[in-house]
């Protein structure tokens, strides 16, 4: 069975949206060259001005919490280390494409606020539980509602009915986007970073943060998301649209290993370095 014509609609006009910026490429094929170095990846960064700029302001703000002042590029990648690397200049080549859109009816800053936070506190939840590379968690949780900016800047009427039937009737709001496009910002956001060759566990977290369409066990990954995306919206940290704060899934609390005594360390460091973290992002 073929997909609605308003499926392939919204997905035929992923192409309107802008590309990732090309040093991100470059980065990523460095880091990927066994021949590379950091001091080559450095240069790569600093030939851009803006990639330069934020990719320092966050190095220095409290996502890092690096000892002392990182005043050059090379400098926050030798202490980061590589794999971080990839993630920050990923995580800030994404936000700088999206960062100046118009959204209408969900701020950018808002929006940003809400996935950042997510993300930092899906690494918290990591690192409380030692799950290796804390950071790949952080990222997965910055990613996970990125299919919800194609919606409000592609189709911004609908999104604007699909808002109001949600504040309306307290439905989720991605029942509300099934209704109207024929999939969610879940499964959106993960053909986006498909296409973007964003690794594949991202995209499962994408897809599957709102839940699972069997009985099959959560990834990891995907069910550390859920429930730190469910903890941000109960904070009211920014937002993606989202008004309601859904119900916690179980089996994905589970998967996490975490139990309730874990939760007020996890609040803690999200509610403080959140918003210093986005401004880290976008006020460049």
């Amino acid at each position: 069975m073929g997909m609605p014509a308003h499926t392939t609609g919204i997905l035929e006009r992923l192409g309107e949206l802008p590309s990732l910026p090309a040093v991100y490429r470059r980065v990523r094929d460095a880091l990927d060259d066994p021949d590379g170095s950091l001091e080559s990846v450095a240069r790569l960064i600093e030939a851009d001005p803006s990639m330069t700029a934020r990719v320092l302001r966050i190095a220095n703000s409290s996502l890092y919490a690096l000892p002392g002042k990182v005043d050059t590029v090379l400098r926050a990648l030798t202490i980061i280390g590589a794999t971080e690397t990839r993630q920050l200049v990923l995580a800030t080549a994404v936000i700088s494409v999206f960062r100046d859109l118009p959204l209408g009816a969900v701020s950018m800053r808002s929006f940003w606020e809400h996935s950042i936070a997510c993300g930092i506190a899906a690494r918290a939840m990591a690192r409380n539980q030692r799950l290796d590379d804390p950071e790949r968690y952080y990222l997965a949780g910055l990613l996970h509602d990125i299919g919800r900016l194609p919606l409000f800047i592609l189709e911004p009427h609908a999104m604007s009915r699909a808002l109001q039937a949600h504040r309306e009737r307290q439905g989720h709001l991605w029942e509300f986007e099934r209704q109207l496009f024929g999939l969610t910002h879940a499964e959106l956001g993960a053909e986006l970073l498909k296409r973007w060759e964003i690794p594949i566990i991202y995209r499962n977290a994408a897809a599957l943060h709102h839940g699972l369409a069997t009985e099959e066990s959560w990834p990891l990954e995907a069910a550390v998301v859920h429930s730190a995306d469910l903890i941000v919206n109960s904070l009211r940290i920014g937002t993606s649209g989202t008004r309601w704060v859904p119900i916690m899934d179980d089996a994905a609390w589970r998967q996490t290993g975490l139990g309730i005594q874990d939760l007020p360390d996890i609040v803690d460091v999200t509610a403080s370095t959140a918003r210093d973290v986005t401004s880290a992002f976008l006020e460049i």
